[in-house]
């Protein structure tokens, strides 16, 4: 995807985090001394590139929380005390982003680099759905066909909803109390390996660790996902370029002796990118991306214990489509559109209508970013 496009994503498919704790706060620390000494190791090699991108964007938002009809249906009619707790069900969002990047040469002839990444999203009505991202990476070229690359990526809090709190519905029966937000944080360890199959072709097998914390009220959907795929990417001509991919995804959670939230999924990803003819000189380009994702839940505990997992399959599709337009040198914009729908289906038919009811939903966004780069070239060695 084009770097312009990166900063309208959203938190990720999936969802199932308590803070990482000393562990992950260690490997941040030492991944950013890891940048900052890099600079003068390479400035000894005739001085690194420095590069850095500042984005600011707007997206509108029509189903923040991705109800379902009926649930869009019940904030409107202003029901269920207690469970809504934004003020319209759409937004108007503030996308900002910073980048920091370094490369040089720490390795003879092969390209190293290491980069910082903050994203944030405001939302104008709805600040409970504030969010924001760090993220660290690291990529090296092994040979000239061979590279890597492995990062690291920290949300701090992600609101989903307000859910029934079940421990507190025992306690104070089915009143506006019980419901408590449901939330979570998230790390996660990813990376990839690409390699050069033609000139024309890269080969990219890609993985990721993920763990989620959720919040006091439902640590029962703390989680562990592995994810592993292969991404090929290949040049048709010099201004027209594929990219297919599959992913599976094995998501692990704690769940309790009556509820497992545990899930495997099959993402499949198809996407092209069309560099169309200059407009008064300037670049521009169109990228469009299609996803579908199967994900079916591994429960095997009685249905009328587990009502949201046995037996529950979900269906999800993404579509998305960009234009960016290269304003000046360093200085572009990006237009985006993207639709996303879930439909959730199950084995226990008798269940068909109540999942379809809680799980369904449509979300679209339009969106639109500005984005400026700073390049710093290396001086050249004496």
């Amino acid at each position: 995807m084009n770097e312009l496009n990166r900063n309208f994503g959203v938190a990720g498919r999936r969802g199932c985090i308590r803070c990482p704790g000393f562990g992950a706060g260690l490997v941040l620390h030492v991944m950013v001394f890891w940048l900052l000494a890099a600079a003068p190791a390479v400035a000894q090699e005739g001085g690194p590139a420095w590069r850095f991108d500042l984005g600011l964007g707007s997206v509108y938002d029509n189903n923040i929380l991705r109800y379902s009809d009926k649930y869009v249906q019940r904030f409107d009619n202003r029901e269920d005390e207690g469970r809504f707790h934004i003020d319209t069900r759409d937004d108007l969002i503030l996308v900002t982003s910073f980048r920091g990047s370094v490369t040089g040469k720490l390795f003879g002839s092969m390209n190293s680099s290491a980069a910082v990444d903050i994203r944030r999203r405001t939302y104008t009505h709805n600040a409970v759905k504030n969010w924001s991202s760090f993220g660290l990476s690291a990529r090296q070229e092994i040979t000239r066909k061979l590279s890597a690359q492995v990062g690291y990526t920290y949300i701090p809090d992600f609101y989903i909803r307000h859910y029934r709190d079940d421990a507190w519905v025992a306690i104070y029966g089915y009143t506006p109390v019980t419901f408590q937000p449901y939330s979570f944080k998230k790390d996660e360890f990813n990376g990839w390996v690409q390699y050069g199959l033609f000139p024309t072709t890269r080969v990219r097998l890609i993985f990721a660790i993920g763990r989620y914390f959720y919040n006091e009220h439902f640590t029962e959907y703390d989680c562990v996902n592995r994810m592993g795929g292969v991404e090929v990417t290949h040049s048709f001509h010099k201004n027209f370029k594929m990219n297919a991919a599959f992913e599976y995804t094995a998501s692990r959670g704690d769940g309790t002796p009556d509820m497992n939230p545990s899930d495997n999924e099959d993402t499949y990803v198809l996407g092209a990118e069309y560099t169309l003819p200059k407009v008064f000189g300037r670049t521009n380009s169109i990228d469009v991306e299609g996803e579908y994702a199967l994900r079916y839940f591994t429960s095997t505990h009685f249905l009328e214990v587990d009502i949201n997992h046995v037996g529950r399959r979900d269906d999800d599709y993404r579509f998305s489509a960009t234009y960016s337009l290269e304003l000046m040198d360093n200085f572009g914009l990006a237009l985006r559109y993207a639709w996303h729908k879930r439909t959730s289906t199950t084995t226990a038919l008798e269940n068909a209508e109540y999942l379809a009811d809680e799980k369904d939903y449509v979300q679209y966004e339009f969106g639109l970013e500005l984005r400026y780069s700073l390049n710093f070239a290396p001086s050249e060695s004496e």
